[in-house]
């Protein structure tokens, strides 16, 4: 499947802002509106979907709704790229809702990560668009910012003009933290992936990457507020869909708020490591994994845009982008 990139921006081109999960909260205003002048900074400008200001339940609107906002968006000759508010909960009800062929018609950026990574999977399952996971507006370039973290917003706005303005190959990315070898090795290949309860969420539907998009792909993943067990179980799940079967190498990112067993609580388990337990679910394969990567919640995103060729070397600690994610 040839993958379709869309146009890179240019300084003073219009994005466009949808909740396309979550609602606008009232707690998410300060980040909201931090997020918006952060990306005004840099010389954009900015439209608000119909989906901003809109709540039911725990989605801004039906989900009809939501995606009629998504498909204007993509229809919108004014609007360059999309960027998610924040992630959430039920982008997994909008995708059926989503005009594919709208959508392969005008490509666009679509910004964000967590949740999104089911309209990003979607996205390039139906149409074979890149998809940007990285961080979103609220959670990501309005994030609050405490102590050691007072360059984040100037890595952010760094981050997205090196991928989202130029058509070269971003080439190596240097670590931010400090990434680790499990599996010593080095692998090239096309980027699948997002935050793992999701690709899970969505593995088994129509709206989940064939084959041939996983053949010789290289898995990212991250987590957020799960126990060891949960994933334990979501990786199993894509081992026995033959996913590993399929990919070249693994990179994992940040994985945080990792919550205990009730059983270790009382002492009756104890607990491996992750490290441990995902070499364990991968004694059989022989593709390297490097982990820690700066991508994930609560951290700068190196975006990760899916479809795009990269390599990594986990003995250099080096990820190079081999290809642009957009023309």
């Amino acid at each position: 499947m040839k993958i379709i990139k869309p146009a890179k921006l240019n300084i003073g081109d219009t994005i466009g802002i949808v909740a396309s999960s979550l609602p606008v909260l009232p707690s998410h205003l300060d980040q909201f509106e931090r997020g918006k002048k952060l990306i005004e900074e840099m010389g954009f400008k900015l439209k608000e979907g119909k989906t901003i200001g809109q709540k039911r339940w725990w989605m801004a609107g039906f989900a009809e709704e939501v995606a009629a906002d998504l498909n204007a968006m993509f229809a919108d000759p004014e609007v360059k790229a999309i960027i998610a508010h924040t992630g959430g909960y039920s982008a997994i009800s909008v995708i059926e809702h989503l005009d594919y062929e709208l959508i392969a018609k005008n490509p666009k950026p679509f910004i964000g990560m967590s949740d999104m990574t089911i309209y990003h999977l979607a996205i390039l399952a139906k149409t074979a668009m890149v998809g940007f996971h990285m961080d979103d507006l609220s959670y990501g370039f309005g994030r609050d910012i405490k102590e050691g973290m007072e360059n984040w917003p100037k890595l952010n706005q760094e981050l997205f003009l090196k991928f989202l303005t130029k058509s070269k190959a971003p080439g190596i990315i240097k670590p931010i933290a400090e990434w680790e070898e499990w599996k010593k090795g080095r692998a090239e290949g096309r980027l699948m992936g997002g935050i793992l309860e999701r690709i899970s969420t969505l593995a088994g539907t129509k709206y989940f990457p064939t084959e041939d998009l996983w053949n010789g792909s290289i898995l990212f993943w991250e987590e957020i507020g799960r126990d060891l067990s949960e994933m334990y179980q979501y990786l199993h799940q894509l081992k026995n869909m033959g996913i590993f079967d399929r990919i070249n190498g693994m990179l994992i990112g940040k994985i945080k708020y990792q919550k205990p067993l009730r059983q270790t609580t009382r002492g009756e388990i104890i607990e491996p490591t992750l490290e441990e337990m995902v070499l364990d679910i991968l004694k059989d394969y022989k593709f390297p994994i490097m982990s820690n990567l700066d991508f994930g919640h609560f951290t700068v995103n190196i975006p990760m845009p899916l479809g795009i060729k990269v390599s990594f070397d986990t003995g250099k600690k080096e990820l190079n982008f081999l290809e642009s994610a957009v023309i």
